[in-house]
């Protein structure tokens, strides 16, 4: 049979008490303060991880922000070499319409020379044979002054 006394009892109860105290002590504080210290690196492991995670938020928006910049620069500098190309574009066409326009002029003013000399080659041959005509046909009558008289009527006659 069991028998239980009073004392026994008592000195279980105390023993327990003794042992959860102990327990307490020696175990649940010491293990609580590791699980705190855990708790407050891996609090502080994920500050740091949120920090890294802003920052390179932060990093891409400017990275984004760089790279929209570079493309409007980039459509900036085709714009003014497009600018720049039409102008030397209109400005070589300009010269080379000068240039038309000069080397035009000049073989106009050529053209008008050459045309000046030929007509006074032609009036002059024809000048001589007028004069030998109206020598053949007055024939007798020879002299400067008639000359001089047939030729003038002859260019009047001429330039109607």
């Amino acid at each position: 049979m069991i028998n239980v006394s009073f004392w026994s009892i008592l000195w279980t109860v105390v023993n327990l008490l003794i042992l959860v105290v102990a327990f307490r002590i020696f175990f649940f504080k010491p293990i609580g303060n590791i699980i705190a210290k855990r708790q407050e690196e891996a609090n502080e492991i994920y500050a740091k991880a949120a920090a890294k995670e802003n920052e390179a938020k932060d990093l891409a928006t400017q990275y984004e922000q760089k790279v929209a910049e570079a493309e409007s620069e980039k459509k900036q500098i085709i714009a003014d070499a497009r600018k720049s190309a039409d102008t030397q574009y209109q400005k070589i066409v300009a010269d080379a319409k000068n240039d038309a326009k000069n080397i035009k002029d000049a073989a106009v003013a050529e053209a008008n020379q050459e045309k000046s000399k030929i007509i006074a080659g032609a009036k002059k041959e024809i000048a001589d044979i007028v004069v030998d005509a109206t020598t053949k046909v007055v024939g007798s009558k020879t002299g400067a002054e008639v000359d001089s008289e047939l030729f003038d009527e002859f260019l009047d006659k001429a330039g109607e």
